[in-house]
């Protein structure tokens, strides 16, 4: 029997377990139903943030091709940093294995939780490849005027 399904009940006929006058279940049904939602509404704000990461990333990314201005790469920057810290919470699990007393030795364990959000975050770094050797030029440049200002 499906839980939707109506029960029987004797000398009422068929009532559903949904009903205000069933006794049991009604509470439990609503309370998951408001978290499958939750969790529906969570997923979807996420995917949109990524996807409007992406968007960012790409029209800042052709910015910085065009002018390499440091504005432009600081920008840059900051985009591709907090699109790694949303995909990294929520596609890969760290856990820490070993460290007792008499062998400190930890090892570290990376678990790819969603595969679709790795798979996006490659795909946006193969794409914006060139900014980013751009971006690591700009880098190497500004340790350079540091190396000679000390």
């Amino acid at each position: 029997m499906r839980i939707r399904d109506a029960v029987a009940t004797p000398g009422l006929g068929k009532q559903s377990r949904n009903s205000p006058t069933a006794k049991s279940g009604a509470g439990a049904g609503s309370l998951f139903a408001a978290e499958l939602t939750n969790q529906q509404f969570d997923m979807t704000s996420y995917e949109q943030e990524v996807e409007n990461l992406r968007q960012e990333i790409g029209m800042v990314g052709d910015k910085l091709a065009n002018e390499p201005t440091l504005p432009n790469f600081k920008r840059f920057r900051d985009l591709l940093s907090q699109l790694a810290k949303r995909i990294s919470n929520e596609a890969y699990r760290l856990e820490k294995i070993g460290g007792t007393p008499q062998n400190p030795r930890t090892f570290e364990i990376i678990t790819v939780i969603n595969a679709e959000a790795d798979k996006l975050y490659n795909l946006i770094l193969t794409d914006n490849r060139d900014n980013m050797a751009i971006t690591a030029k700009v880098i190497g440049i500004k340790g350079l005027v540091v190396d000679l200002l000390t």
